[in-house]
């Protein structure tokens, strides 16, 4: 009985000797943190009287636009002006100003050539009104910003592909379609009569064996605005094979007092044709000639040449590539 009581009373012993251990370590961080606190006081207070470099974030709003303007470029949502001042007048600054916005008013901006400039002085002269003495402006990003706009003139261009495109083998491109196939241009008058199509974006499209439908963007320059911004291309792909027709020849600039004769007169036109166009293409859509203008009398033969051929066909060979003639004078 004896033995137990001294058990349990060791026992309670190290039990309070523990926590008394962790009272005296729970102490010294608590005394490590209060000097901590009055460091970062001391620290921030010091830091409030010298002078540093703060940016600000403002929205930028231009207001008093006539209705018949349209701004041809992008305006940037926003401007950051970089301040610079005490520390304790950049915090009171951005304490009271929850929302901060820089008013444009479109009449008062210098312009020329449908281009509106704002720069740096402007900047300084909007946001030293709130900055007073406390605070300097220092700079802004952008540090100029070109606006191009328009007095609401526009015209219809067509839409053309910019690129490259090319199948797989044995396959052959046999249609694209561009949708919408034209597209509004705002801009001012001095660009507008030079603008006679609008481009796509630059697209590298390769090793197609299957119809392609995709969303290009449209290219734009400074001072244009184009709507809509994309269209939707459609590339037709089919599996080609080969086709031969015979075609007639046809003398071209040949004086009304000559007759040429050919040998043979039809020339035989190979190509390579979309499975799906192959019954469709004809003898019509080929225009073979020969050129009175680019005979050499002193040889028997001369080149045809290929004047006209549908769309959609390929590898186009003419057999044979020199013929035989005959210059006769025409009857009376």
């Amino acid at each position: 009985m004896f033995k137990k009581s001294i058990r349990n009373i060791v026992s309670i012993y190290n039990i309070l000797l523990r926590r008394l251990r962790l009272v005296k370590v729970q102490r010294n961080i608590l005394v490590f943190l209060v000097f901590l606190l009055i460091a970062i006081v001391f620290w921030f207070m010091q830091a409030m009287k010298e002078d540093t470099n703060t940016q600000f974030t403002y929205r930028l709003n231009i207001v008093n636009v006539p209705k018949e303007i349209i701004f041809t470029s992008e305006v940037p949502r926003t401007v950051s002006i970089t301040v610079n001042g005490r520390g304790w007048a950049i915090l009171q600054y951005w304490s009271r100003n929850d929302t901060r916005e820089l008013t444009v008013d479109f009449k008062d901006i210098d312009k020329s050539n449908s281009k509106m400039t704002l720069d740096n002085n402007l900047w300084k002269r909007l946001t030293q009104k709130e900055y007073g003495n406390n605070l300097r402006f220092v700079a802004s990003m952008p540090s100029e910003l070109d606006i191009y706009y328009s007095n609401g003139i526009a015209k219809r261009v067509p839409v053309t592909f910019n690129g490259k495109i090319s199948t797989e083998p044995q396959y052959l491109i046999c249609g694209i379609e561009i949708k919408p196939d034209s597209a509004d241009v705002v801009a001012p008058v001095y660009l507008l009569d030079s603008i006679t199509e609008v481009q796509t974006e630059y697209k590298d499209i390769r090793n197609l064996s299957d119809t392609l439908i995709t969303n290009i963007p449209l290219k734009t320059l400074a001072g244009i605005k184009v709507q809509p911004d994309s269209v939707r291309m459609k590339v037709l792909v089919d599996l080609f094979t080969e086709k031969t027709l015979e075609v007639p020849i046809y003398c071209e600039n040949i004086p009304a007092s000559k007759v040429l004769r050919t040998f043979p007169s039809k020339a035989q036109v190979t190509f390579h044709v979309s499975a799906t166009l192959f019954n469709k293409i004809s003898p019509q859509d080929f225009i073979v000639v020969v050129d009175y203008n680019e005979l050499d009398g002193e040889k028997k033969k001369c080149n045809l040449q290929l004047r006209t051929q549908p769309d959609h066909v390929s590898h186009v060979r003419i057999v044979p590539e020199q013929i035989e003639y005959v210059i006769e004078q025409a009857l009376e």
